[in-house]
């Protein structure tokens, strides 16, 4: 994966999360203060004006860097999750291995440091949901090239995704509503989806 992958992929799913920056707000103000789409176009712009950075060389840095600058930049739990997924996922990384094995072991840490930090896992509603079933299945392609096992791979994240209607709130202020936060699919479950499903298009297109 070179510099320009990771620049491209940053910049499209900045395009991507802000044409979807409303309907992730309404999604966040159902049990929230509906400013998810919000903190995350935020946390996008500084992390895509990170990797315009020409002098960093290392496309696994420039993943890290972007991971921090989004997560200053974001604030909020959201930020701090995908912040240190994404630079987990950079950290794990080596430039000269950027195949389907490496990649899914990257995310797998990332999200386990992500679960660490947020004290949560699969079935509470929330970024998890998506993730964690994405990363299961892109396991099972490694014998793919990169960009099919991630193609491969979307369905069982959208399938997550979805889930989260039916799932009762367990974290964050949703918790408080009990079941009546069912029948809504949780904001950063959706936005985690519309990320993976850009960064898929952008590795089909490379």
């Amino acid at each position: 994966m070179s510099i320009q992958v990771v620049q491209t992929i940053f910049e499209s799913i900045l395009e991507t999360i802000s044409a979807k920056e409303d309907e992730l707000g309404k999604l966040d103000a159902v049990a929230g203060d509906g400013d998810h789409g919000i903190g995350m176009v935020r946390g996008l712009k500084a992390a895509h004006k990170t990797t315009q950075d020409t002098s960093t060389t290392s496309p696994s840095q420039l993943i890290s860097d972007a991971g921090a600058s989004f997560s200053d930049a974001a604030g909020g739990s959201s930020g701090a999750l995908v912040g240190i997924l994404i630079i987990t996922t950079g950290n794990k990384l080596q430039d000269d291995s950027m195949d389907t094995v490496h990649v899914a072991e990257a995310l797998e840490l990332g999200l386990t440091r992500m679960c660490k930090l947020g004290k949560s896992g699969p079935g509470q509603k929330t970024m998890i949901d998506t993730l964690d079933p994405f990363i299961t299945s892109l396991k099972t392609q490694v014998d793919k090239p990169l960009s099919d096992a991630w193609q491969a791979a979307l369905p069982a994240a959208e399938d997550g995704m979805n889930a989260t209607a039916t799932m009762t709130s367990q974290k964050g202020r949703a918790a408080k509503l009990g079941e009546r936060s069912k029948g809504h699919k949780d904001p950063g479950a959706v936005s985690m989806f519309y990320m993976l499903q850009t960064v898929s298009e952008v590795l089909k297109s490379a």
